[in-house]
């Protein structure tokens, strides 16, 4: 009699493959054995901009836009949305006065191309009588996605400075530096701005990546005592004097290749995956301030957060009840390395939250079972799938509930298939909701897959 089990896998891979074979976007299914650079989702956009372009621009101001009173920020160059501009020809010399209700946006993209990841900062000179909140942004036309700073601005004239280091994004796509052609400023909350200029700056000749490593020392508490080492897609910045680097990096390389063998078609990454070791508990809580005023947000951990990942930087503390690999650091850093190799910002999610927590058990070995009997008999700790799975941030509480779904979902050839062709396909999404993707690559409707991981459930862990 043949194995049912490897039959019904045998047929689901064959179907995934013929699904990913006909999507409109291309995924092909990929060996094992190719290279990193041949290993990716053909449906995630790649960089458009090679290192080397960026290397070769000059030192110096990159493009000016200079803004006057008869400009009347017309299209094809500009647009504008939920403002209006008072055209003043008197006074030619002075900028164009643009009046915005709450959430207005203006976008200009230059005139000519651009290489605006090779920039290093970028400036806007302005002028209010009165204070006002604005964005000033970066747009990613191939995502539709934007990376930007939250400014207060004073009333009066400014000149306002931001390093692209500074930038930020919403939960979603990741908007790439390479692939940005426009810039724009967002209204927060209305009002009356007269725009002079804007400019784009390269202050000395350097990369996204140095750029970033040393801001990320910088929030340290004494970037002096800082040392940063380079492995592959990873990279380590600590303080902590305990710490060997090599132990940590085996760590991190066992990951990788764990979730490479998963994920067969991951994108390689699109940057560096920093992570960052703090000598104690309370420096990682002030690096969270630091970090997050810097890209003007207000994130940090919570209370039962031993690390935290965020816009791609994985972070924890050096702990004594580890040897030099504490479990928490290959936690974050998978989350750091899905986020940079998908382009997909979707922490707390329960895709994310479940396979780290796997990694994490390599590390510390922690026996689950007794959690996951406690928590399949207690009915207020469980979460219905269809809710657990929509996608948006989970509490720590059903940490226990992801880790069980996450085994059950990579227990199995033809689950871990689907699984690899879901996520390029989430990833191009912007989300991790596993209900519009169930049928299609899990071949059962969710209602019935919820059946049968709960039954699996049960069978494997309800003794």
């Amino acid at each position: 009699m043949p194995n049912v089990a490897v039959h019904a896998g045998i047929l689901r891979i064959t179907a995934i493959m013929a699904i990913m074979a006909s999507l409109p976007w291309g995924l092909q299914w990929t060996d094992l054995d190719a290279s990193a650079a041949d290993l990716a989702c053909p449906g995630l956009e790649q960089d458009v901009t090679p290192a080397t372009a960026a290397a070769a621009l000059p030192v110096g101001l990159l493009y000016r836009r200079a803004f006057f009173g008869d400009d009347s920020l017309v299209a094809p160059s500009t647009t504008l949305s939920g403002a209006v501009v008072r055209v003043d020809s008197a006074q030619p010399g002075q900028g164009v006065r643009i009046v915005a209700g709450a959430g207005a946006t203006l976008e200009v993209a230059p005139e000519a191309t651009v290489a605006m990841g090779g920039a290093s900062r970028m400036r806007l000179v302005l002028a209010t009588a009165s204070p006002a909140r604005i964005e000033l942004e970066l747009h990613d036309p191939v995502s539709r996605t934007r990376l930007y700073r939250s400014l207060d601005v004073p009333a009066g004239e400014q000149t306002l400075d931001v390093r692209l280091v500074d930038l930020r994004y919403d939960r979603g796509i990741v908007p790439r530096l390479e692939r940005t052609r426009s810039w724009g400023v967002r209204f927060v909350e209305g009002g009356e701005v007269e725009l002079r200029a804007f400019e784009l700056w390269r202050d000395r000749d350097d990369d996204m990546v140095e750029r970033e490593l040393e801001a990320l020392r910088d929030d340290f508490d004494d970037p002096a005592e800082v040392s940063t080492y380079r492995r592959g897609p990873f990279a380590l910045l600590t303080d902590a004097p305990q710490l060997a680097p090599a132990p940590v990096f085996d760590a991190l390389d066992r990951m990788h290749a764990n979730t490479r063998a998963l994920l067969p078609n991951m994108p390689p990454t699109s940057r560096v995956v920093p992570l960052l070791v703090f000598a104690d508990a309370a420096e990682y809580v002030r690096f969270w301030r630091r970090f997050s005023a810097r890209v003007g947000a207000d994130i940090g951990p919570g209370e039962q957060d031993e690390g935290l990942a965020w816009l791609g930087v994985a972070t924890a503390s050096w702990s004594s009840a580890w040897s030099q690999v504490r479990p928490t650091f290959v936690h974050e850093a998978h989350h750091a390395l899905l986020e940079r190799s998908y382009g997909l910002s979707a922490g707390r999610s329960w895709l994310f939250e479940g396979l780290a927590i796997l990694e994490q058990l390599e590390i510390s070995e922690q026996d689950l079972r007794p959690v996951y009997r406690t928590g399949l008999r207690r009915r207020d700790m469980m979460t219905a799938l269809r809710e657990l799975t929509d996608g948006s941030p989970i509490d720590t509480d059903r940490y226990w509930q992801v880790a069980l779904l996450a085994q059950w979902l990579t227990a199995d050839s033809g689950r871990r298939a689907a699984l690899d062709a879901a996520l390029c396909e989430m990833a191009a999404r912007g989300d991790t909701d596993l209900r519009p993707v169930a049928s299609r690559y899990f071949g059962a409707e969710f209602d019935t897959l919820s059946v049968d991981f709960w039954s699996w459930a049960w069978l494997a862990h309800s003794a």
